[in-house]
């Protein structure tokens, strides 16, 4: 995997500001058996996963019961973008990496804006 991501935790509820996402796929949820855990009582304990596909990470939502969402709207799965926002529960993740992927994203963002 040739991208250096991370999720940045917007909220107190989760024990580490910054999540490396190194090891795919990766689980979050309120669990023990999560690789990363939340302490949000809307959050099922398996919530969802992130998984790197040719330098795309994916969100896919593991059956919870409240839901996962992108950018505000409600996925079972979706790509993830640099800036993107992850809300799982009632927390909330800033997405961040780079690719080379990643950086045309972002110049078509901004020729588009």
């Amino acid at each position: 995997m040739s991208v250096a991501a991370k999720l940045i935790a917007k909220d107190p509820l989760v024990s580490c500001r910054e999540i490396p996402l190194t090891n795919f796929p990766l689980r979050i949820g309120r669990g023990e058996e999560t690789d990363v855990r939340v302490g949000d009582r809307w959050v099922s304990r398996e919530h969802c996963e992130i998984d790197c596909i040719d330098d795309v990470l994916l969100v896919r939502d593991l059956g919870s019961k409240h839901g996962t969402f992108v950018n505000g709207r409600s996925v079972l799965e979706a790509s993830l973008k640099p800036g993107d926002l992850l809300n799982i529960g009632i927390t909330r993740f800033v997405v961040e990496y780079d690719s080379a992927h990643a950086l045309a994203l972002r110049r078509e963002r901004l020729l588009a804006s």
